[in-house]
């Protein structure tokens, strides 16, 4: 099963769920519409009835690669060219017919069979195809085929259309649940009952699916979402995942057999594009709760994971539940990696790469360990003024006054590189500066001065050294044989006993201990 469900329902005399928000700007979506014209034939024409003509096809394969089952494809085209010097009349048909899953346009006309095509001598006309698969009950991908038949005075040619499918489980925003400011959501865990009474419960996802999402799928308080090993999580444009206040997210896969969050675009050219959905959105919990991700994957997104109390409570305190990053990759996200705000987060093996202002940003208060991270920014898709890693205690809340908060934290054994000449940041109010904050055994690339600074290690903080990537082009952040960043770590651990890296490469194998993400490895 896709989902397993342990529910019970309870009365809340105040409950902390989302049907309270509803007073908030309405959101605003554009919408892009195209329009197509295409020429007509000449009716002067001299139209020859000749056999043997066959038509020249910019393709002779249409492949739809790879399309969820009940969502329609990208619409692709090809060219039919007619390389005659007379005009000549084309019948062209979709082979199956009305039942076939694909759809085709031609000459700017719908339909399944075309007679008398018109198309001029040495021209052209324009073929579209589009395809919606049927369910299968299938877990692996499957392969649909069908053809488009031409038939030019008796002679017959085919074009091939192609749609690799994938069957899954979609969850849909509910227009009933709809608040005014908020993008349309649906409740993964969570809701009411019949009686109008709040329900808590724990969803399990299982790897037997894919999930994709519209909307933003909702964790609603007193709720938890577990995702297991092998889950891959697709969201449509503008999607995400919010983890309302007081729930809780644990998805923890395992070494070669990771969890993956990404836009549900799976042509190639969209692998590496950043920005495909929107965020997962994580809010303050108590100290018994946690939001769990380990062995996970999170591409392409507007901000990786943004964690921090509801913005409309004005003078909320530090959250108190912990984000655990263990064995986590988030790359290509068009704004943030990782966006903290008033949280606690303890992180290892944590690798943050290309991002279009700041891979890691942690704003106003916190409590934070992190150990063999490394923020590696190259974004190269436009000039990026902010730095790849980012510390402050302040922030302006809902009603724009200033909040200057307390901010602990541990740092070591961490790259923080990039592109930029200034890629770590920090800004304290000095109402409040950090009495616990520490960085130490740390290679960073700043123009900020460290020395006598409170906050740094003199001994074990390494300025604006490269720290000898096997290949930045490629984005390969693992280190080489002679690599700086070599046997200049720490083995002493604050939390997780890190005694593998991100790829389950053993540290200390070789008697050194390297700084990062990835120990060097033969």
């Amino acid at each position: 099963m896709g989902n397993d469900r342990q529910s019970h329902s309870v009365v809340l005399p105040d409950p902390p769920s989302l049907r309270a928000l509803r007073s908030f700007a309405p959101l605003l979506i554009p919408f892009l519409v195209l329009f197509l014209v295409l020429p007509g034939c000449r009716k002067d024409a001299k139209f020859t009835e000749d056999g043997g003509i066959e038509l020249d096809f910019s393709r002779d394969t249409v492949l739809f690669d790879t399309i969820f089952t009940t969502v329609g494809s990208v619409t692709k085209r090809f060219v039919a060219r007619n390389p005659h010097p007379n005009a000549i009349r084309v019948d062209i048909a979709l082979v199956g017919g009305s039942p076939s899953p694909f759809r085709i346009n031609v000459d700017g006309a719908s339909g399944t069979s075309f007679e008398g095509v018109e198309i001029l001598g040495d021209d052209s006309i324009f073929i579209f195809v589009e395809a919606t698969l049927d369910h299968q009950n299938q877990s692996n991908p499957f392969v649909i085929e069908d053809h488009i038949r031409f038939n030019t005075n008796g002679t017959a040619q085919e074009v091939l259309l192609v749609a690799w499918g994938r069957d899954a489980h979609f969850i849909q925003p509910d227009p009933s649940l709809a608040i005014e400011g908020l993008p349309p959501f649906n409740y993964i865990a969570g809701g009411y009952d019949e009686n109008g009474n709040q329900i808590c419960e724990t969803v399990t996802w299982t790897d037997d699916l894919p999930y994709v999402v519209y909307g933003y799928g909702v964790v609603d308080s007193c709720c938890t979402l577990i995702i297991e090993p092998g889950v891959e999580v697709y969201f449509h444009n503008g999607g995400g995942l919010w983890v309302y206040h007081y729930g809780q997210i644990k998805a923890n896969g395992a070494p070669g057999d990771p969890i993956i969050f990404q836009g549900d675009r799976l042509e190639p050219f969209y692998a590496e594009v950043p920005g495909q959905w929107d965020r997962i959105w994580l809010n303050e919990g108590s100290a018994d709760l946690s939001n769990e991700f380990r062995h996970v994957l999170i591409k392409n997104a507007l901000v990786g994971i943004q964690c921090e109390n509801l913005p409309w409570i004005p003078d909320a305190a530090t959250s108190e539940e912990r984000l655990v990053l263990q064995n986590v990759r988030i790359r290509n996200c068009s704004a943030a990696g990782i966006l903290s705000r008033n949280y606690s987060i303890d992180a290892t093996n944590l690798l943050v790469g290309d991002c279009g202002q700041y891979g890691v940003a942690l704003t106003g208060g916190g409590d934070y360990r992190m150990e063999h991270f490394t923020v590696a920014n190259y974004w190269n898709y436009e000039i990026r003024q902010t730095p790849g890693f980012y510390i402050n205690n302040v922030y302006a809340d809902i009603n724009n006054a200033l909040q200057v908060r307390e901010v602990r934290g541990e740092f070591q054994n961490g790259i923080v590189y990039g592109a930029n000449e200034n890629e770590f940041q920090f800004e304290f109010n000095n109402l409040q500066p950090p009495a616990d904050l520490s960085f130490a055994y740390t290679l960073v690339r700043t123009t900020q001065g460290t020395s006598g600074s409170p906050y740094f290690d003199a001994a074990s903080i390494f300025r604006n050294q490269s720290p000898g990537f096997v290949d930045v082009v490629a984005r390969d952040f693992r280190l080489t044989a002679s690599a700086f960043a070599r046997g200049r770590a720490t083995p002493a651990t604050f939390f997780f006993e890190s005694a593998f890296d991100l790829n389950e490469v053993d540290r200390g194998a070789d008697g050194q201990y390297d700084l990062g993400c990835y120990e060097y490895a033969p």
